[in-house]
């Protein structure tokens, strides 16, 4: 992405327009997707990076020890953060005694995928979710990753294993993204 389009893309966010609303209105000011010069998730990841420049750390260590005292009141409650280069929060994995109950009995089938940019800090939430034998959604973790590369996708994959005790889901549905299939090659996982 070249700096122009990195100005650009730091003007509009500072005039409100959302991440997808900046791109299209690069895409269609340049004649379409092909002719931006960089893709929509180099977009958005951009995006992401201008966000986390603006969050005063008070958030993030707010979060962090309300994590805390959850875990001083459920000891079997997890979790876990990962911080960029600046110290601040990049990817946040958690899970608490019921969740990790419920992939013990229902784990053999797990949907993993992830959400638009929804909530204030552009944050992509991405849950472990399966199906118990009432046929409800039941949530096994979740996660909140900064972008779509493979190493977060490796990140949340492993730490998922290891709080899991190892034990491996048979299949996992997500959809077609190449980063998620990419992070389910390099943690030995089953994937349809």
């Amino acid at each position: 992405m070249t700096e122009p389009k990195k100005e650009a893309i730091e003007a509009m966010s500072e005039c409100g327009l959302r991440p997808m609303e900046s791109y299209r209105y690069m895409s269609t000011e340049t004649g379409g997707d092909d002719c931006v010069g960089h893709t929509m998730i180099d977009h958005l990841n951009y995006c992401y990076k201008l966000k986390m420049k603006q969050i005063d750390g008070k958030d993030s260590q707010t979060l962090v020890n309300k994590l805390y005292n959850i875990q001083s009141i459920n000891p079997e409650f997890f979790f876990r953060v990962r911080l960029n280069a600046e110290g601040k929060v990049e990817c946040l994995f958690w899970r608490d005694s019921m969740m990790r109950e419920d992939y013990k009995i229902y784990g053999d089938v797990l949907v993993f995928d992830t959400t638009f940019r929804t909530n204030k800090y552009n944050l992509i939430c991405a849950p472990f979710v399966g199906i118990n034998n009432h046929w409800k959604n039941t949530m096994f973790a979740c996660a909140f990753i900064g972008d779509e590369t493979t190493e977060s996708f490796v990140w949340v994959f492993e730490t998922f294993l290891k709080v899991m005790g190892g034990k491996h889901p048979i299949s996992i549905f997500t959809d077609q993204d190449a980063a998620i299939a990419a992070g389910i090659e390099q943690v030995p996982l089953h994937i349809l």
